[in-house]
């Protein structure tokens, strides 16, 4: 397995200049050990859930529940017509009643909640939890269930992962390995984001022979309370969380400043496929080349023979 970075009572001001400059993932130990929630994550689970339910507003959130068969991995039915998990809204403090009842049991369903907006339904959150200097725009959002698995996927910001309570395995793969992976569909999947068609706990060697060059080319993030990990956007990363009671806090931000009227990245992916699935192969690969010039190439400018007023779409094509 391959070597992720380490970084040990980082200054969170240091925090940009030494790891979110890199393109690369970091683990950061103890980075958010000082949070008032980690100190009740660690005094007990019961301890934890009594400080969530403290500070719930009864803001309804998105929460998501398998069957104890799908073991918390959160996939597809096994016709793909659907998922084999369902959606409810809830309060924060329904989850924590759930989980505490669900801590007895010896093959409970998963349930979680993904995602939330910390500021909606934990409001006093982020001014007891500081979180590290990032853009305004990166506002906290919570992560709280048990055992569940998020299939390999990316995300189109940069990413801080903070882990409150539990335990979380991050398996992270650079932009390359996609082929590598199996992507289901791009517009039908139970992530924003296209997943991983592969099963990481048993994997089907025989449909998905490539699997094993990924895997080589894999980080693997095991991360504790208290700890943070840096993912760049675009990396691939599987989540798997254990135990009874698991929360995490992460934050999203992008660094650009797009264009008023610029789409998704992602949205300009599948605008392209639409485009380009009836093409014949010569003109695929046509289009190939204009892209790379116009888009990819960063070796030139393609505006830079023309004066500025008349760059258009152009200018600053190249940062």
């Amino acid at each position: 397995m391959n070597t992720i970075t380490e970084f040990r009572d980082l200054d969170p001001a240091r925090f940009f200049s030494e790891v979110a400059g890199s393109y690369r993932p970091a683990i950061l130990r103890g980075f958010v050990r000082h949070w008032p929630a980690v100190h009740k994550a660690r005094q007990s689970p019961e301890a934890l859930c009594q400080y969530l339910l403290e500070l719930d507003s009864g803001f309804e959130v998105d929460a998501v529940l398998t069957p104890p068969a799908e073991r918390g991995r959160l996939f597809y039915k096994p016709d793909m017509t659907g998922f084999n998990f369902v959606r409810n809204k809830v309060p924060v403090s329904k989850v924590v009643e759930q989980l505490a009842r669900y801590s007895q049991f010896d093959a409970p369903p998963s349930v979680a909640i993904q995602s939330a907006l910390i500021d909606d339904c934990l409001p006093q959150f982020a001014l007891q939890n500081v979180a590290p200097a990032l853009p305004p725009s990166a506002r906290p959002r919570l992560w709280l269930g048990n055992t569940i698995t998020t299939p390999a996927h990316f995300d189109e910001s940069y990413n801080l992962a903070c882990v409150v309570s539990g335990q979380r395995r991050f398996t992270l793969f650079p932009p390359e390995q996609a082929a590598n992976l199996y992507i289901g569909p791009l517009d039908f999947a139970p992530t924003p984001t296209p997943i991983s068609m592969v099963d990481f706990s048993a994997p089907d060697h025989a449909a998905h022979p490539r699997f094993r060059e990924a895997m080589a080319a894999a980080l693997v993030a095991d991360l504790l309370p208290g700890d943070a990990l840096y993912i760049p956007t675009l990396w691939w990363h599987h989540v798997r969380s254990n135990g009874v009671l698991n929360m995490m806090v992460n934050y999203w931000w992008k660094n650009e400043q797009p264009a008023p009227d610029a789409g998704t990245t992602f949205d300009a992916l599948v605008a392209t496929l639409k485009a380009m699935k009836h093409q014949p192969p010569e003109v695929r690969a046509a289009w190939g080349a204009i892209f790379q010039h116009y888009v990819f190439d960063a070796a030139q400018d393609p505006a830079a023979h023309l004066p500025e007023h008349r760059q258009g779409v152009l200018k600053n094509a190249r940062p």
